[in-house]
């Protein structure tokens, strides 16, 4: 039965059962099963063979996801985070290279939207959609780190969208870079790998400063380096100051590890896919019903083994503390109702 109620400022909402799809299109027990498997980039027409109804019918529910708020949904309980972690993992949309801007912070993702260049004006419009949310939740919403790989276009975009943020620059990145050039030292390069990361885990800046400046100096001397090698580890020593603002935030993210984890899912789930093909709307209402089930999503045994007293379900009850319903697209649904960030009105 769906119920209209009229309050007495004028008010009208609908009031639905959560065991039904919204439009009544099909009971959550089935669709939920359906949905699962979609997070793992099973076909629609295997998923109807198996569960019966037609393809079309479960890309519709995947799509329909897309129209919740993905930050009002995942962010019940608590003020917003203030750390968070962004990048682009690139993809393919009708055979063109295009930008999917993710923002995470607490392993849950926060954001994500399709952009179709990575310049600053497009990036700016993707994760803008993520601070839009951010401010529906929260309208005076200001996040104090954000940490990036470097890239300048992506700096800016943010920057931008919220002119008091510091930039924390992607630690693991630079490494990255001197590990692609310096691989065929071998030993030689497990000595440059101890003295990186000794200089990362130092407690203070000043001790942080003064390990990579050691670093510097033992690179310029150390003749069995080549001078691709040399150049990267300067690059990364003359970027200290990016990387030094770090400890003024002591709980924000140094390294990408945080984004890598849900991009690497991602990934496997484009390629399962074969990537993007269509319009360009249908394909980012796909990117944002993958951000959701992601976040609500049960965990696996394997996953729940490892975490600790008390047991959590799935990315949303980690974050917030509870759930609405067992059945994962319930919950999700529940938390999404009024787009996940209208304030239900008193009753009285």
């Amino acid at each position: 039965m769906i119920r209209r109620i009229k309050l007495t400022d004028g008010r009208i909402y609908e009031l639905s059962p959560c065991s039904m799809m919204p439009y009544l299109s099909g009971q959550t027990s089935l669709v939920s099963k359906g949905l699962l498997l979609r997070h793992w980039a099973v076909p629609y027409t295997v998923i109807a063979q198996v569960l019966g109804r037609d393809a079309s019918f479960w890309e519709c529910c995947e799509q329909s996801l897309a129209r919740i708020s993905v930050v009002g949904s995942v962010t019940k309980r608590g003020a917003l985070p203030i750390h968070l972690a962004a990048d682009e993992k690139v993809t393919y949309w009708n055979g063109q290279e295009v930008y999917i801007g993710l923002s995470i912070s607490g392993d849950c993702v926060l954001g994500a939207e399709l952009s179709l260049k990575e310049d600053t004006a497009q990036l700016q419009e993707a994760y803008g959609v993520f601070a839009q949310e951010a401010r529906d939740v929260e309208p005076t919403y200001q996040p104090k780190s954000v940490n990036l790989d470097g890239w300048k276009a992506t700096n800016q975009a943010w920057t931008n969208l919220f002119p008091h943020i510091t930039i924390v620059l992607c630690f693991l990145h630079a490494f990255l870079k001197i590990r692609d050039v310096g691989k065929g030292l071998k030993e030689g390069f497990h000595q440059i790998g101890n003295k990186i990361w000794q200089a990362y885990r130092q407690p203070t800046e000043s001790l942080f400063r003064t390990e990579l400046a050691t670093l510097l100096i033992w690179a310029s001397l150390e003749l069995t380096l080549n001078e691709r090698v040399k150049a990267k580890i300067e690059d990364l020593c003359g970027k200290v100051d990016r990387f030094a603002v770090a400890y003024e935030h002591p709980e924000c993210y140094r390294t990408s590890n945080q984004i890598d984890r849900p991009m690497n899912a991602l990934d496997r789930y484009l390629y399962q896919i074969r990537y993007f093909k269509g319009h360009r709307q249908s394909a980012n209402q796909k990117v944002r019903a993958w951000a959701l089930i992601y976040n609500f999503m049960p965990f696996c045994d394997r996953v729940q083994k490892r975490k600790t007293s008390p047991k959590k379900s799935s990315r949303f009850e980690e974050r917030n503390g509870f759930v609405y319903s067992a059945n994962w697209l319930e919950n999700l649904l529940i938390a999404g109702s009024m787009n996940g960030f209208r304030a239900s009105p008193k009753i009285r």
